[in-house]
């Protein structure tokens, strides 16, 4: 079966891209939601890409890919709903103290989420697999680069961070 070719993928891209940021950004309508329209566009064009080798089989891939956009949105939606509910039920559950650092907690975790999101896609991936524990030699391996190309990558993703913090922190 024959393989899509990269200018064919291209070319889906520049003709969807617009409407699938239009289609993505209407299940994001919060601002504190806003980047994560984009993040599901580029989700989108990962799991067309990976499945090139298939693609050829649909008749409309423009079709194909607003399919996958949707079901990636909602699925974003579930998991933001997921994580939001139990934080209700447990800020209900304990007393005016605890409820005031859990509140705190929570801002700065948005704040922090806000801030990661600011960051350029590989940046904030590398950081992430850091943050959960990866070596330097995973990351590299995940990412295709070395691991002195991956540990200079998270230094200067943690700089921008503190950066886009240390403004956060200067406008309230």
């Amino acid at each position: 079966m024959p393989e899509m070719e990269t200018q064919d993928f291209l070319n889906i891209v520049k003709d969807t891209r617009p409407r699938l940021l239009t289609l993505c950004q209407s299940f994001f309508d919060r601002q504190e939601m806003a980047y994560d329209a984009e993040d599901a566009v580029q989700e989108t064009y990962l799991r067309l890409w990976q499945m090139r080798m298939r693609i050829v089989e649909y008749r409309n891939p423009e079709a194909l890919a607003t399919m996958i956009a949707k079901n990636i949105c909602i699925d974003i939606l579930k998991q933001h709903s997921a994580r939001v509910e139990p934080l209700h039920e447990t800020l209900n559950a304990i007393d005016d103290a605890q409820t005031d650092i859990l509140a705190i907690q929570h801002d700065a975790e948005r704040l922090l989420k806000k801030a990661m999101r600011r960051l350029p896609a590989t940046k904030r991936k590398m950081l992430l697999m850091r943050s959960d524990g990866m070596s330097m030699e995973e990351i590299a391996a995940a990412c295709g680069t070395t691991a002195a190309s991956a540990k200079t990558m998270i230094c200067a993703a943690r700089k921008e961070l503190i950066s886009i913090l240390k403004i956060r922190r200067t406008k309230i």
